[in-house]
């Protein structure tokens, strides 16, 4: 080690270990966006994805065989069962119900694990029959007709679990269905 002639070494100062600020943001920085992306991914910031998007397409379905009765002049309906749903046309020369296999966006459906739909019909609940109901040309609940009218329900899908919901319904105001979100506290 060499000295100067003021006593002070004149050999570089040896490297401190350790991380500096700027390597220290960057690791904080990259641990909170692996977090955000997880809590999104996952859906722990609150939503019930799986229940919201079954409120949508049951809204959005709706709407659209509304659309379609009002341009074809024919009536459809809405079946709930327990566990599911389907969509069904009136065929006018059989005077029967019938389903619509031609199109398979109005296939039969059954809700996710953990959902449980309950309708009323005119202010009176209505006991769902079993998915595997063996009526034949069993006549829908919820009626969309031609005319753009609707027969009066509140169809509610619930998570069992948690008791978050939303509540399907004609508008008072207007001639579409409102969609009402529900917590738990509103069982």
């Amino acid at each position: 080690m060499r000295i100067s002639a003021t006593g002070i070494s004149t050999n570089s100062p040896r490297a401190i270990g350790g991380f500096t600020l700027i390597e220290i943001l960057v690791v904080l920085l990259i641990i909170g966006v692996l977090v955000a992306g997880t809590v999104l991914s996952i859906g722990v910031a609150g939503r019930d994805t799986s229940l919201d998007k079954e409120r949508d397409r049951v809204a959005a379905l709706m709407d659209y065989l509304r659309d379609q009765a009002a341009l074809q002049n024919r009536e459809y309906g809405m079946r709930c069962f327990v566990g599911g749903y389907e969509f069904l046309a009136y065929d006018a020369r059989t005077g029967l119900w019938q389903s619509l296999p031609d199109d398979p966006m109005m296939r039969k459906r059954k809700l996710p694990t953990g959902i449980e739909m309950t309708l009323h019909i005119e202010g009176r609940p209505i006991v769902l029959p079993a998915a595997d109901d063996r009526t034949e040309n069993p006549p829908p609940q919820i009626m969309l007709f031609s005319s753009g009218d609707l027969n009066l329900f509140e169809l509610t899908l619930r998570r069992a679990a948690t008791g978050e919901g939303a509540r399907l319904a004609p508008s008072a105001s207007s001639d579409r269905i409102d969609v009402t979100p529900l917590s738990a506290a509103t069982a």
